[in-house]
């Protein structure tokens, strides 16, 4: 008798900052410690998925589909 599993794909997105600074350098730190002036876009881009050795599988009871 099959079973119902729910499969958790893990994904990689891009997240962008606008930010000034002196050079692209500069930029990657501001960014990396959420300096006031890095201003989130709040602008999201899939980028690519992960292997399947990273992926999570649990049991269902089958409710989880449509």
């Amino acid at each position: 008798m099959k079973k119902t599993y729910l499969v958790g794909i893990r994904e990689v997105h891009v997240r962008f900052f606008s930010v000034q600074a002196n050079d692209p350098e500069e930029a990657k730190e501001l960014v990396n410690r959420r300096a006031p002036e890095a201003v989130d876009l709040e602008l999201l881009e899939w980028s690519h998925e992960l292997k399947p050795d990273t992926w999570s599988v649990e049991e269902t009871t089958g409710k989880e589909n449509p």
